[in-house]
């Protein structure tokens, strides 16, 4: 006796692009602060609708990377406590990189 199954090429195939997806992403990557926070992300975890908003109701002015590397860590950890779900930009970011990561492996 015996039982035929199909649909294994099938997953074959879906796997094969998950592993190409994986690899695309394998490494180092430059993302930026709108591809890595999007809309969602911030509805879900902040107060506001989107990075762009946030840093504009933050006690600091945020133009440039420069501008950014220069906030204090400690007041920068306290504001993303009080304005977020996260206790600390590390945290807040790694989530955010979490769901990047998520959405470049995912298959379509």
């Amino acid at each position: 006796m015996s039982v035929e199954i199909e649909g294994f090429e099938e997953l074959a195939d879906r796997l094969d692009q998950l592993g190409e997806n994986a690899a695309s992403v394998d490494g180092e990557n430059t993302v930026s602060f709108d591809e890595l926070f999007t809309s969602d992300f911030m509805r879900t975890h902040t107060e506001y609708d989107s990075i762009e908003t946030f840093f504009e109701r933050s006690p600091w002015t945020v133009e440039t990377q420069d501008d950014f590397e220069h906030i204090p860590e400690d007041e920068f950890d306290r504001y993303i406590d009080d304005h977020t779900g996260f206790n600390s930009w590390d945290a807040m970011l790694s989530a955010a990189a979490r769901e990047w990561l998520g959405r470049q492996v995912t298959l379509e």
